[in-house]
């Protein structure tokens, strides 16, 4: 009695199924990109830090500079991904 509106609704949803599953693939792969940049910066921000002596360290770590910097990142992390979801939007 209903197989019209039964196909008619799998028609609307296969479309949208597609539409959400390619864009989280697109968002996670971004995200992997950022965070492996980001990682690599971070790797090259502590081997420069490690060249520093230990009182000049103490009070960078005293003041707080690598919870900064783990904010940063992750600041950047998100903004990076939202800003290659929407770009990626238009094109799907």
């Amino acid at each position: 009695m209903f197989p019209p509106i039964g196909t008619w609704l799998v028609s609307l949803a296969g479309p949208a199924i597609r539409k959400i599953l390619a864009s989280l693939g697109m968002g996670f792969v971004s995200f992997l990109g950022v965070q492996a940049a980001l990682n690599a910066a971070l790797s090259a921000a502590k081997s420069a830090w490690s060249g520093m002596g230990g009182d000049t360290l103490g009070l960078i770590e005293l003041a707080g500079a690598s919870t900064a910097i783990s904010i940063i990142a992750g600041a950047l992390t998100a903004r990076l991904t939202l800003l290659a979801i929407k770009k990626l939007q238009v094109l799907a």
